[in-house]
């Protein structure tokens, strides 16, 4: 009998301990989740502007396809000091494509596009975008850049 109560009294307080323990195992992996959710946010983000950035271009290197012609001639170059046609140049079919995709592209990823064609047809298309860069919490954004060629 009196080792009954020798045992008993030793182990007073210890489930306390134990729950203290689980719960600080429990928040330490709850604090993971959050920065693996953060993390996959992120990254999914960059892919979607990715694909968009690759939608854009495929648009554009139609367009050229429709009047090849043209833009073999430059008429469809554009840099990123450029500004969209006005006046007389708007009314172009190049000048026309090339507002309403330069539009799209500002619109949808709020980046500057270029497009460069050579006289043998090869086409490249860049569009520089910002985005998060990975330290997130400070709000700094970083220059992404995306270029692709095609012949046109």
């Amino acid at each position: 009998m009196l080792t009954h109560q020798f045992t008993k009294k030793f182990q007073k307080g210890s489930t306390l301990l134990e729950v203290l323990v689980t719960m600080i195992l429990i928040a330490l992996g709850l604090l993971g989740q959050a920065g693996l959710v953060a993390q996959s946010l992120k990254v999914n983000n960059s892919a979607y502007m990715r694909s968009q950035a690759t939608l854009l271009a495929d648009d554009m290197f139609e367009r050229m396809r429709l009047n090849r012609t043209l833009a073999l001639a430059g008429s469809f170059n554009f840099y990123s000091g450029d500004t969209v046609p006005t006046g007389s140049g708007a009314t172009t079919i190049q000048g026309i494509e090339i507002i309403d995709w330069v539009g799209k592209v500002q619109s949808i990823m709020n980046g500057s596009p270029v497009i460069d064609v050579d006289q043998y047809g090869n086409a490249y298309i860049t569009i520089t975008w910002s985005e998060l860069a990975d330290g997130a919490l400070t709000g700094s954004n970083t220059s992404t850049s995306f270029t692709t060629m095609s012949v046109i």
